[in-house]
């Protein structure tokens, strides 16, 4: 099988790039419905729960201010997650993309690394243009979503936040061999992400051992930190970044080496 590499910056670019040419083609039929289901969520939530739900009730501000910048962070979440499992596992096992990589001076390594990326890039690309969105809803309504130019770092916030879940959706991939698997990572780990990390409500009001659960999850740190941004970060932003570095760069390696013995055998 050969010794593990670190993977190379132009063999991960490589990876990328051939992501984004094939992306490029066809951007138009594959953004579009990103945008559908958070602005649906924002629609039936905040503005129809929102209106039962007395203003200044949350944090000092509407429910609709709540819930929008937690939404970005559940984009990149689903982005990421979707282009790391089941596009991930159709280069992998149906197409063979992956065989005809490695057969190159481009390695396994690079393969894994450059697929980090390209989620990330499309998680990122997904949540700033519902960023935009946000920043125009606001504005024709007279209630802005995002008040603060910190907003301004929310995109590379959500390219390392995409990164996290590719991590995460990788390594599942990495560890299984049918496609409908995927309804089990789907349905106990990335719905209960998305329900229970502060989105729609403070989790901190819910008894013990909620909120220490919580803590420990990645989309609750994500969702602190375009929160943060959107309205003017305060310092302990600081520890929910570094709390997303430290899980990513934990679990970075174990898709790698285990997607590469896949590949090599």
């Amino acid at each position: 099988m050969g010794a593990w590499r670190v993977p190379s910056p132009r063999g991960t670019f490589r990876v990328w790039q051939r992501n984004a040419t094939i992306f490029r083609k066809y951007w138009k039929t594959l953004l579009l419905p990103n945008f559908f289901e958070p602005l649906l969520y924002l629609a039936a939530l905040g503005l129809g729960l929102g209106t039962f739900i007395q203003r200044g009730g949350i944090e000092g501000q509407s429910y609709v201010q709540f819930i929008a910048p937690g939404l970005l962070a559940s984009n990149a979440m689903f982005a990421a997650s979707f282009e790391s499992t089941f596009n991930t596992f159709v280069k992998l096992k149906i197409q063979r993309t992956y065989d005809a990589i490695v057969s190159t001076p481009i390695n396994a390594e690079d393969v894994v690394a450059g697929e980090y990326l390209w989620a990330g890039t499309r998680a990122a690309l997904y949540g700033t243009g519902f960023l935009a969105v946000l920043a125009i809803l606001g504005a024709a309504f007279g209630e802005p979503l995002v008040r603060s130019f910190w907003a301004l770092l929310i995109p590379p916030m959500l390219l390392l936040i995409g990164v996290m879940f590719s991590v995460t959706g990788t390594l599942f991939t990495s560890l299984i061999d049918r496609i409908d698997l995927y309804s089990y990572y789907f349905t106990l780990v990335v719905t209960p992400l998305f329900l229970f990390s502060g989105i729609f409500f403070p989790v901190q009001d819910f008894p013990a051992p909620v909120p220490q659960i919580a803590w420990l999850t990645p989309l609750y740190h994500a969702v602190n930190v375009c929160r943060e941004l959107a309205t003017g970060p305060s310092p302990g932003v600081l520890a929910d970044v570094a709390w997303v570095l430290v899980f990513t760069a934990a679990l970075a390696l174990f898709p790698i080496r285990f997607m590469r013995r896949r590949l090599i055998s």
